[in-house]
């Protein structure tokens, strides 16, 4: 008789396991856990490099201001003259921790009776914390800025 009761509590024991629903909540929630943690993740990465390309932006149109004053007092400035210059400026305005790669250009062209004009533009990849451990280990921005003066007004009377 111990045996047959033994058995049939056994069953009873997992014939209520298979019908119990009173702890799925915390499995649902642990299963959802890891693409919440995931886009999270990917989020606070994501604020990170917009951050990073804000900083960037602000650098580079301060430094394109920069060097179109330095052109404007010497018209003969050229494109390497003025890469160098966009660097120097861009290096003292630009700190933002987290971003590697950071490569500027410039290019200036000189009045040909369209105007002057110095484009700068800039690009860093910025590290990765969180979806790194998704294989991406790093997020690539990107900005330019452009300052033209010197153009002919053009001068229209009704």
């Amino acid at each position: 008789m111990f045996g047959k009761s033994l058995l049939n509590s056994a069953k009873l024991a997992a014939t209520n396991l298979v019908r119990a629903d009173r702890g799925n909540v915390a499995m649902m929630f642990a299963i959802a856990l890891v693409p919440m943690i995931g886009i999270i993740g990917t989020a606070v990465d994501y604020s990170r490099a917009v951050a990073a390309r804000t900083a960037m932006q602000a650098a580079l149109d301060t430094a394109a201001l920069m060097v179109s004053k330095d052109a404007q007092a010497n018209p003969s400035m050229t494109t390497a003259q003025a890469t160098a210059a966009a660097q120097k400026y861009f290096n003292a305005l630009y700190n933002e921790s987290g971003t590697s790669d950071v490569t500027i250009t410039a290019t200036y062209t000189p009045n040909s009776g369209k105007g002057s004009s110095v484009e700068i533009d800039g690009s860093a990849s910025v590290a990765t914390d969180i979806i790194r451990h998704a294989g991406y280990t790093n997020m690539s921005v990107g900005t330019s800025s452009t300052t033209k003066w010197g153009s002919p007004r053009k001068r229209l009377a009704m």
